[in-house]
């Protein structure tokens, strides 16, 4: 082997085909996908003003209280993405060691009465005095960060079940049973998927993941069996017109809003589902407002404009030299795509409600923040791939015969 050939720790082949585009950088980062990111949270932010004002005028007494909260979050979070986007990887590795378990531990303080805050039948957040604190959603990343971590540090151990998949998915098990007691069913599957998904990349054989998908379905239908409201939401959302002023009202009111809109939409700000017809309009149901003032030519829109999001953020992965990095940027790209579907398939009726927002457009600080965060970790991470791909990494050195 030659001094100029250079370490390369993938344990897959490339994820898909991407070649490095031309004229994609600025100081070394992904200008295309801080471009997407910044055109959803600007068209978030005009989108939370036009769904919150009813009911923030009817709260407050003044139409902008959510959007200038949604634009002070999205200011916060600006800068938590600038400074990750310029931070070592290295840093970043060790970031997501002691974070997860930062994070497992508030997951813990937020289930402990007069500590955590309940709202809606859940105990989720935490009262930091001048901010709410959802817990779940650092976790998420974090959980990205640590199983990247923990993948990278040993390659082989992908396919050793008791000694290098056993640990990963008993540390799961453990955040599960944290998230599932406050009870937040939707982040615990989003989270399962995210682990499956980076542990398949990692290069577990693919009949240990199916093994691990068949074993997850009978959990999560008793999981959802063994709940009498999430039961409701899934025959809800089987029949969604069976009872439409009590346990289907919210997705019925979601669904007449696609209807309104039509094609072309009613027109920004005109839309009525938001007079108080349909709950948690400017939060998880914001797209339903999209599809009712915009129409559908803006829906499909915005939906590619996810799809983008996501492709770079994996293509991203697919040019990385570094097992630690692809693991993340994978992990993270899967995090963005799971809950867009997510969002988008229950506002639309296509799966069962669970409570997650829309990255980068509903209203949320600790969600938008923290969305923010993992587009400046994956901004990191291109930087990386672009200083690989200029040549600046360094070689193996030749083993002395």
């Amino acid at each position: 082997m030659s001094s100029s050939t250079y370490q390369h720790t993938a344990a897959r082949p490339p994820i898909v085909g991407i070649k490095k585009p031309t004229g994609q950088t600025l100081g070394n980062i992904d200008i295309w996908l801080a471009c997407i990111a910044f055109l959803l949270l600007i068209f978030g932010l005009v989108m939370v003003f036009s769904a919150s004002s009813p009911i923030a005028l009817r709260k407050f007494n003044d139409p902008t209280h959510y959007a200038l909260r949604n634009g002070l979050f999205a200011l916060v979070g600006i800068i938590v993405m600038a400074v990750l986007s310029r931070t070592p990887v290295p840093v970043i590795r060790q970031l997501g060691r002691v974070g997860f378990w930062i994070t497992m531990v508030m997951l813990a303080v937020a289930l402990i009465p007069g500590l955590g805050i309940e709202g809606g039948g859940a105990r989720r957040w935490l009262n930091l005095q001048f901010f709410t604190l959802q817990p779940s959603e650092p976790f998420k990343v974090m959980l990205v960060l640590y199983i990247a971590h923990l993948l990278a540090e040993n390659p082989n151990r992908v396919r050793n079940l008791k000694e290098g998949i056993a640990p990963i998915l008993a540390i799961f098990a453990l955040a599960a049973v944290l998230l599932l007691a406050e009870p937040d069913f939707g982040t615990t599957v989003i989270s399962g998927a995210v682990v499956i998904g980076m542990i398949f990349i990692a290069g577990v054989p693919a009949a240990w993941v199916v093994s691990l998908i068949a074993g997850a379905i009978p959990l999560a239908i008793a999981g959802i069996v063994m709940a009498p409201y999430r039961f409701r939401r899934v025959t809800s959302f089987l029949d969604p017109w069976d009872d439409p002023l009590d346990s289907d009202f919210q997705l019925v009111q979601s669904l007449l809003s696609f209807g309104n809109g039509g094609l072309n939409g009613t027109g920004l700000g005109e839309g009525q589902q938001k007079q108080f017809y349909l709950p948690e309009a400017h939060t998880d149901f914001i797209f339903a407002i999209i599809g009712e003032e915009l129409g559908l030519i803006w829906i499909f829109l915005v939906i590619f404009l996810f799809a983008l999001l996501v492709w770079r953020a994996f293509s991203i992965a697919q040019l990385s030299n570094d097992l630690f990095v692809r693991l993340s940027a994978t992990g993270l790209s899967i995090l963005l795509g799971a809950q867009t579907i997510a969002n988008m398939g229950v506002v639309m009726g296509l799966l069962p409600p669970k409570g997650l927002t829309l990255p980068l457009v509903s209203y949320g600080g600790t969600s938008l923040i923290i969305t923010l965060a993992a587009i400046g970790l994956l901004l990191a991470f291109s930087r990386t791939v672009n200083q690989e791909q200029r040549g600046k990494k360094t070689p193996v050195r030749k083993v002395a015969k």
